[in-house]
């Protein structure tokens, strides 16, 4: 979903593999356009490996790749993601447990009406009563978007950018970075925090709000 207008781009898959995933982001950004920001909840598919947490996943790779900073929400605290999780209640509500579907095609058929008709008449409070589409056209609103020739690209490398995760730190003042701990200054404890993965310096850095408070050596793994 764009935040911005409430547009969203709809695909099933029958696995979260990351490279369904990833092929799917693609096909999503040809057609809505590419974001600034991914935010992301802590699934495995979306971050790569709980044996290597530093090796990343292809999802994070091909954000990195296209300049698309992703950003995890703190761990069990899905109402972080409180506009997607609305929209997946509007999704099982309205549409996936409304109807038997014969095959997985028609599935993925129909889930395309269903966005279809969600952009289109689909109103929010939040956009003043507003369709998504009213909110893209009434704002003159052109996204850069992948071309349509755009393949998945191959890599095997972790591209230079930066990775957000925002963490709550408890009274054990560790930091939990994909399962990885780190330990805090004291000061910190019950605070909310940002955590920044520079790929490009191998450093992961600190801010409990808009100041520097610390720097990790994070060396990556490829």
């Amino acid at each position: 979903m764009d935040i911005f207008s409430h547009r969203v781009y709809l695909e099933a898959q029958r696995t979260k593999d990351d490279r369904h995933i990833a092929s799917s982001l693609m096909r999503c950004w040809k057609s809505v356009g590419m974001p600034d920001f991914l935010q992301l909840d802590n699934e495995l598919s979306f971050r790569g490996s709980n044996r290597y947490p530093r090796s990343f996943g292809l999802v994070l790779k091909l954000c990195l790749f296209y300049g698309i900073q992703p950003v995890f929400i703190p761990i069990g605290e899905p109402w972080r993601n409180g506009v997607i999780e609305h929209f997946n209640d509007t999704y099982n509500d309205k549409f996936f447990r409304r109807q038997w579907f014969p095959s997985y095609g028609v599935l993925k058929r129909q889930s395309k009406n269903f966005q279809r008709f969600h952009n289109r008449h689909h109103r929010y409070s939040c956009l003043k009563g507003k369709t998504p589409m009213e909110v893209i056209q009434q704002g003159n609103y052109t996204p850069m978007t992948l071309g349509p020739n755009t393949k998945l690209p191959q890599l095997d490398y972790i591209p230079d950018g930066n990775i957000t995760v925002i963490r709550f730190i408890r009274s054990d003042r560790k930091l939990d970075i994909f399962g990885e701990k780190f330990e805090v200054p004291k000061e910190l404890v019950c605070f909310y925090v940002k955590a920044v993965i520079s790929t490009e310096i191998h450093a992961l850095n600190l801010y409990p709000g808009n100041e520097l408070v610390e720097t990790f050596d994070y060396r990556l793994t490829v």
